[in-house]
């Protein structure tokens, strides 16, 4: 397999070893690879444990050449593992409880291919380069292809926390763990916060980097970042933490002076930057090659610039905060399903009032009107219908966007039917609960994790998730919503675990994270906007045959005049354009 076919990143290896341990078993790797073999039965992964190292995997992999075990209970942090037994024409697969180790699978007649990246799936020459126009659909509704759908049809993409068993025969995926709520935790609020508080510490302490490895923190001023940022700074005192965050020069999207207070109120050893439209613009050719698929969450950018400030500082691993807001409540979108919630509930002449309000609104298309008409359209469904509306962007406007070619090969409801299904399948009695367990299963392991991990290691930085540590994940599950989300403070027990770890000032503040101004960019003329216009606009996206130009035309329009913020729907369009033109066009050339 061919070196150029590998995915690049700063400091990545060049060579590519090649070995073929029992008949009709051949294996390419690259870099720091752990490797079992004994007769027939061997195996190979990839991992960092909390410690920062491969032991975990070591000794799975070990279990299973000598004694044809697997075993995915020890297994902790960041992993992915492939087993195989040549003499049974068996292979055995798992990634993480959140995919931050991604793997894709393919059949090529009675052959199984397992690879880190799609891509390396395609340079076998047994996968076609065919996009997958459902998985797109997806993408279009939520911005990224969720598992197990690929954008390329033939490849599937194992789920969070999932083993794959494969023979000539038959292919199965089972979960080994998933997230799960009984709330079968009592005792008072002041208990539960200081058993909180406990875990929390213990569990951020624990993902410490050791050894000689150079790390430091993600840090956007946000509560999850501050809060591991703290923790950490006390763990290593009197030494210093290294923090890296990004700002913005345009108003509402620079959090720099929050990073700022965390810093110096944990004595960090701070490094900030600002990106400008400029920069954005040249980072995007970078991203769509750090992505196998398309993908639409622009805050990747931010995130390959924070990543890249600390490679430049001799940084090799970063710790996150994601997962912070779907284990504690923390996510807006939980405030706002609780006053969509109240409006849902409430008598039928308020909801017939909301109605005819919204009623005599249709003809308006100003921002304030529409918010309106909004708000009563989604108060007036139930959930996760409710919840999807908030990414339903395709099945919104299946009609007026999509191509007929294109909606003959789709159903309106494809996407809403993929989150009803996650949604019924929670552990849970709450529909709080069932709203973050989506999440975790969506918005983390499917949006969030794949956008740090891709766009750091474009960056030649690698990263741990002590929010998503399996035994925090499952201690929270045990808490009551109301710990959550009470009434419509978000949450409501990690502000009272973390009292003395945060300031007032952090603890009480908007979330906003990573977020990026593309809506600004593309309401004035500049390098954004224009490389929007060129590529949605140019004779090779219209000849795709996806969409009707006139719409995606309209949209821009209505940007621009500020009736409603379709930032996020061009940038899904952009992205979607350039991984075609890369990863299926370049290849047929």
């Amino acid at each position: 397999m061919k070196p150029s076919a590998w995915p690049g990143w700063r400091g990545a290896e060049d060579e590519i070893a090649y070995t073929a341990p029992a008949p009709g078993v051949q294996v390419w790797s690259r870099g720091a690879v752990a490797f079992e073999s004994l007769g027939g039965l061997g195996g190979m992964g990839v991992g960092i444990d909390p410690a920062g190292h491969q032991a975990v995997v070591r000794a799975a992999l070990r279990r299973w050449a000598t004694q044809r075990v697997v075993d995915t209970r020890t297994l902790k942090g960041r992993y992915a593992l492939v087993w195989w037994d040549a003499s049974a024409g068996h292979v055995a697969a798992c990634t993480d409880a959140f995919r931050t180790y991604p793997l894709y699978y393919a059949r090529s007649g009675s052959a199984m291919l397992v690879a880190s990246d799609a891509r390396l799936l395609l340079a076998t020459g047994e996968v076609p380069r065919k996009p997958c126009l459902p998985a797109l659909y997806h993408y279009l509704n939520f911005s990224y292809v969720p598992a197990p759908y690929s954008a390329l049809e033939g490849i599937a993409k194992l789920p969070a926390g999932s083993l794959l068993q494969a023979t000539a025969a038959a292919v199965e995926v089972t979960r080994y763990w998933d997230a799960e709520y009984p709330e079968d935790i009592s005792g008072s609020v002041e208990q539960r916060a200081a058993e909180l508080r406990r875990r929390i510490v213990d569990t951020v302490t624990g993902y410490r980097p050791n050894g000689g490895t150079r790390w430091g923190t993600f840090l956007s001023g946000g509560t999850d970042s501050s809060s591991i940022a703290s923790i950490l700074a006390r763990a290593v005192a009197p030494g210093k933490v290294s923090s890296f965050s990004i700002g913005f020069e345009e108003a509402g999207y620079d959090e720099l002076s929050y990073s700022r207070l965390a810093s110096e109120r944990f004595g960090l050893e701070a490094h900030e930057r600002r990106v400008g439209e400029a920069e954005a613009v040249a980072a995007i050719p970078r991203l769509v090659d750090a992505f196998d698929e398309p993908f639409g969450n622009s805050s990747a950018i931010p995130t390959y610039y924070c990543a890249d400030l600390a490679a430049q500082h001799g940084v090799s691993v970063l710790v996150a905060g994601d997962g912070g807001d779907e284990i504690y409540g923390g996510n807006e979108r939980y405030r706002k399903d609780r006053i969509f919630g109240a409006f849902y509930r409430s008598p039928w002449i308020v909801r017939r009032a909301g109605r005819a309000a919204a009623g005599l609104l249709a003809p308006v298309d100003t921002r304030w009107a529409n918010r309106i008409k909004n708000f009563v359209e989604r108060g007036s469904l139930a959930n996760p219908d409710r919840f999807y509306s908030d990414d339903s962007f395709a099945s919104d406007q299946f009609d007026e966007l999509l191509s007929e070619e294109f909606r003959q090969c789709v159903a309106r409801d494809d996407s809403l039917d993929l989150q009803r299904r996650i949604f019924h399948e929670a552990r849970a009695g709450s529909e709080l609960h069932r709203l973050m367990y989506l999440d975790l299963k969506m918005t983390i392991a499917d949006n969030d994790v794949v956008k740090v991990v891709r766009a750091s290691r474009t960056a030649g930085v690698s990263v741990m998730f002590p929010y998503l540590d399996r035994e925090l994940v499952d201690y929270t599950g045990r808490l009551p919503s109301t710990d959550k989300v009470q009434g419509l403070e978000k949450r409501f027990l990690f502000k009272k675990a973390t009292q003395d770890i945060l300031p007032p000032e952090i603890r009480k503040k908007k979330k906003q994270g990573f977020g990026l101004p593309v809506s600004v960019w593309l309401r004035r003329n500049g390098p954004f906007r224009e490389m929007a216009q060129d590529v949605l606009f140019s004779s090779q996206c219209r000849q795709r045959g996806y969409f009707q130009t006139a719409h995606v035309e309209a949209l821009m329009r209505r940007h621009e005049r500020g009736a409603w913020d379709h930032a996020a729907e061009i940038y899904m369009l952009l992205m979607l354009e350039l991984w075609h033109r890369k990863y299926v066009d370049e290849g047929d050339e």
